[in-house]
């Protein structure tokens, strides 16, 4: 309990200790002079890769902090269990599912195409079929045409075939069943819903494996001796490289917690969304259905 208790202090406070431990880094800073150490290439590296393990492995920490709590937020927890509750209405269901995500993925292709189509002012339905396939033809040349006439139908046919491209060529990331009920948007991608709890983590943590073969390396090939002198500015050197990486790590915490209650929250609602839908279509479809 008291271990609990002194998370949830440094989460409720983290903003004032942030605030608190960057002052106290410039304040210690006017205790040194920063000057070259004299080390040896070897040495500086080896002294920057142990520096920059403890700055990741303290982010990590703090990461860890900010997800955890981002989880157990009221909102986020309210929103887990809806979408849970929505999943086990459907499960009678899922076979009907393939047909209703591939309705929608056409449906919602046509929408993006119709959206850069009309950047140009032209109309779906003369570029492409109801089955979005490419049917556009060429402005014919008239019987007799000027020069400029010639000119200004070239120059639009160029401007419409760019714009046709980029309609033929859109990707949107495609609508399943295993996206709409498992873990894990973008305004122009409607069934991109982003990445999952796990994999936000490992993206996060890409370094881990760099970070532990370097640490192999280390103290595989250096030695350490102690000192003869306490060196007080060595210390305080490493005393303020140590609060950087905690201030450091206290916004990774806040950058994870508000990704969870805000982009990952964001996008199981969207799930709920489609599912609501999906109930819809399973309706329409004259399947009784039954609400829960």
């Amino acid at each position: 309990m008291k271990k609990q208790g002194i998370f949830e202090m440094l989460y409720k406070n983290a903003g004032y200790i942030g605030v608190f431990l960057i002052s106290l880094v410039y304040i210690l800073s006017g205790l040194i002079t920063i000057s070259k150490t004299g080390k040896s290439v070897f040495e500086i590296l080896a002294t920057g890769l142990i520096s920059m393990i403890i700055g990741i492995l303290i982010n990590s920490i703090f990461r860890s902090i900010g997800i955890r709590r981002g989880d157990e937020d009221e909102k986020m927890t309210a929103t887990s269990n809806l979408h849970a509750r929505a999943v086990e209405e459907i499960l009678p269901y899922m076979d009907m599912l393939d047909s209703y995500c591939e309705i929608e993925n056409k449906r919602a292709k046509r929408l993006l195409r119709a959206r850069i189509l009309l950047e140009g002012g032209i109309s779906y339905d003369s570029v492409f079929d109801d089955e979005g396939a490419l049917i556009y033809e060429k402005e014919k040349p008239k019987e007799r045409e000027s020069k400029e006439e010639k000119s200004s139908r070239l120059k639009r046919e160029r401007q419409r075939a760019k714009i046709i491209k980029r309609a033929v060529k859109v990707k949107m990331k495609s609508l399943t069943p295993t996206a709409l009920t498992s873990d894990g948007g973008k305004g122009d991608n409607p069934f991109d819903f982003g990445k999952s709890k796990s994999s936000y983590t490992k993206s996060q943590g890409a370094f881990d494996l760099i970070m532990r073969i370097c640490m192999a390396v280390i103290f595989g090939y250096f030695g350490v001796t102690l000192a003869s002198e306490v060196d007080l500015s060595k210390i305080i050197w490493n005393s303020l490289q140590i609060l950087m990486y905690v201030c450091s790590g206290i916004i990774q915490m806040y950058t994870s917690y508000m990704w969870i209650i805000d982009l990952y929250r964001g996008s199981v609602i969207r799930k709920i969304d489609q599912i609501e839908k999906f109930k819809l279509f399973v309706k329409n479809s004259s399947q009784i259905f039954v609400d829960n």
